[in-house]
Order: C-alpha cells, then structure tokens, then sequence
C-alpha cells in the first residue's frame, strides 16, 4: 500500500491483508538502515487476527521517498502524519530500535493518538 504522507510517496506493508481503518489498527516502526521486512510475522499474525497492520518504509528507506528522519522527533512527526493520511484516529505503536524511540516520542507527543504502546531494544550479551 502506498500512501502520501508529507509530500512524498510511503510504502506501507499490511500484511498480506487489505487496510480497513475500522479495524483497530498497529503501526511497526523499523529501526535506522531496516525497512517494513523485519516485521514479516509480526505483521502477518496480527493482520490475521483481527487488526489493521501499517508497517511502513521510513522515509529514505526502502521503498519510500523522501529524506530519512534525521531524529526522533522527525520520526514521530512522520508517524503522526501517517496516522492522519490513513485517516487512523488511534492505532497501537510498536517500535524496534530508533523505532522505539520514534514510537514513544510519538505517543508523547500525541497520547491521544495512541492506544498502546511497545518498544524493544538490543539485547546485551
């Protein structure tokens, strides 16, 4: 699925499932230099149990246009504004990395916006 957020054409994959924005809805965020692919089955499980799935190219990532996030806010701009070109009211945000940071940057931000929240990091060895 493509969509226009901030002027510049965004690849979101929905996992292998058409998007309806009645469902309630997930965004994965990826971390620097990943793109939507490191969420394969995480997208996939949920977008077969009931919920909307956006997992979107960073700007300058993948497939998407644009110049990447150069920080967190600008991630979490972009996530807002993604939310607003699905026509997303709440969605649930689950991040990996500078994904996580963009994640809860977001729902700080905009905690009205946001239903849930997850965020993983690294695991130190």
């Amino acid at each position: 699925m493509e969509l226009q957020v901030n002027g510049a054409t965004t690849f979101c994959y929905t996992g292998g499932k058409a998007f309806d924005a009645a469902k309630p809805t997930v965004v994965f965020v990826h971390g620097v230099l990943n793109d939507h692919s490191v969420w394969i089955l995480q997208t996939r499980y949920f977008a077969n149990h009931g919920w909307n799935v956006l997992a979107p190219d960073l700007p300058g990532h993948c497939r998407s246009a644009g110049e990447p996030p150069r920080s967190v806010e600008e991630g979490a701009d972009f996530v807002l504004a993604l939310l607003a070109a699905a026509g997303v009211e709440r969605a649930a945000l689950i991040g990996h990395s500078f994904g996580s940071l963009v994640a809860l940057e977001a729902a700080a931000r905009a905690p009205e916006r946001v239903s849930h929240w997850r965020w993983s990091a690294p695991r130190r060895r």
